[in-house]
């Protein structure tokens, strides 16, 4: 990033927020006699640090001597100055990082399909992790939790990285909220304030959780999970999300990292990178079968488009025929699909909806079994 650049994006910062961002990080303020200055020092080890910054936008160099804080502060954290102004034009938060490993991620692309299922696994994990902070429990059967939903909703996706294909997500510091949004903390804020909310307290979980679990699947003691109560369950929602995060190719690996904000850095007993291969698959899923109660599927009407017909091609020895259907229930969002298995009436009709694009509803009782699903007993018609 040349200066020309930065100076660019100096119209954008503002003086208070620098300010912010050197208390938070450490910098100490040093007295000077004039006001319109303020000095800032640091030491790391025996290396020290000093910025002046000024406080008016009144000097006829201000937008220089804004350039000289920015480099000052990219190099006593060992970083580029535009990861700093990353920094400071988004509000505070840790980074989550989905990195998957194949043969076929090598050049640091993924195909469409891979993508969208890391990214529906990445925000499951995320989300999951916030619902057993707010109500731990052994099996959410509904994933609707207000303070997970906040959550979840101030989450944003971040540019892709280099090193096999890396997704990442930004998790700002926030705070659940009697409101309908969180609560927004910002740079203003006190580091305790940022180590202390709802926010850190769900990359913290989700790093120790994965921690705990590859260490009771590498010791031979799954019962560990399975016995976990109170404040520290991991819920087989949890669970289902490494496994989903895991089931594209026999040959994934899939690693999670942390990177704690500079607002609040110091986590040394969490670890920042935990890594699953697909061998912890088959024991992920056995503990599943253990943790996630038995499903009696529950009657409802279900509403949505079809994506696959299938059938006897001799329609003289046809009976019937099996569709499957893409459906969202209640207020998830996630596009879920389910196999029904129609009579020779109602088949031809779904052919001739799925054929024409027409939305279907289907009345009958919801049965999951492992991770496939099949609505029994279907009354079928087309809704338009």
């Amino acid at each position: 990033m040349t200066v020309n650049d930065i100076l660019k994006a100096v119209p954008e910062l503002k003086f208070t927020e620098l300010q912010a961002y050197l208390r938070n990080t450490g910098w100490a303020r040093i007295e000077v006699p004039k006001e319109s200055i303020a000095l800032f020092q640091k030491q790391i080890g025996n290396n020290f640090f000093e910025t002046l910054l000024p406080l008016s936008k009144d000097y006829s160099d201000y937008s220089y001597r804004i350039v000289d804080v920015l480099e000052n502060i990219a190099e006593a954290e060992n970083r580029e100055v535009h990861q700093v102004l990353t920094d400071l034009s988004i509000p505070p938060g840790d980074t989550v990082r989905f990195r998957v490993i194949n043969k076929d991620t090598v050049g640091g692309t993924i195909s469409f399909l891979e993508g969208f299922n890391l990214l529906e696994g990445a925000k499951k994990a995320l989300f999951t992790t916030a619902c057993d902070i707010v109500q731990p429990e052994k099996y959410h059967k509904r994933l609707g939790l207000k303070g997970a939903q906040q959550f979840i909703e101030e989450c944003r996706l971040g540019q892709t990285e280099k090193g096999s294909f890396i997704a990442s997500v930004i998790c700002p510091f926030v705070n659940q909220s009697p409101e309908d949004k969180a609560q927004q903390l910002s740079i203003f804020n006190q580091e305790e304030e940022f180590r202390h909310s709802l926010t850190r307290k769900v990359t913290t979980r989700l790093m120790s959780s994965l921690a705990e679990i590859k260490s009771a699947i590498d010791r031979g003691e799954e019962n560990r999970i399975v016995d976990l109560e109170g404040e520290n369950i991991i819920s087989g929602n949890f669970l289902e999300s490494i496994v989903e995060l895991n089931s594209t190719k026999e040959t994934t690996e899939i690693e999670i990292i942390t990177s704690w904000s500079v607002f609040a850095e110091e986590q040394p007993k969490i670890a920042r990178a935990i890594k699953f291969s697909n061998d912890y698959i088959p024991v992920l899923e056995n503990i599943i079968s253990k943790i996630k109660p038995v499903d009696k599927g529950f009657e409802d009407d279900f509403v949505g488009k079809i994506s696959l017909t299938k059938a006897d091609p001799d329609i003289h020895s046809r009976n019937e025929g099996e569709i499957i259907l893409n459906y969202i229930i209640g207020d998830e969002e996630k596009v879920s699909k389910a196999r029904v298995v129609l009579n020779n009436e109602d088949y031809e009709k779904a052919c001739e909806a799925h054929k024409q694009g027409k939305t279907v509803s289907i009345t009958g009782k919801l049965v999951t079994v492992g991770r496939s699903k099949t609505i029994e007993n279907p009354s079928f018609k087309i809704v338009q």
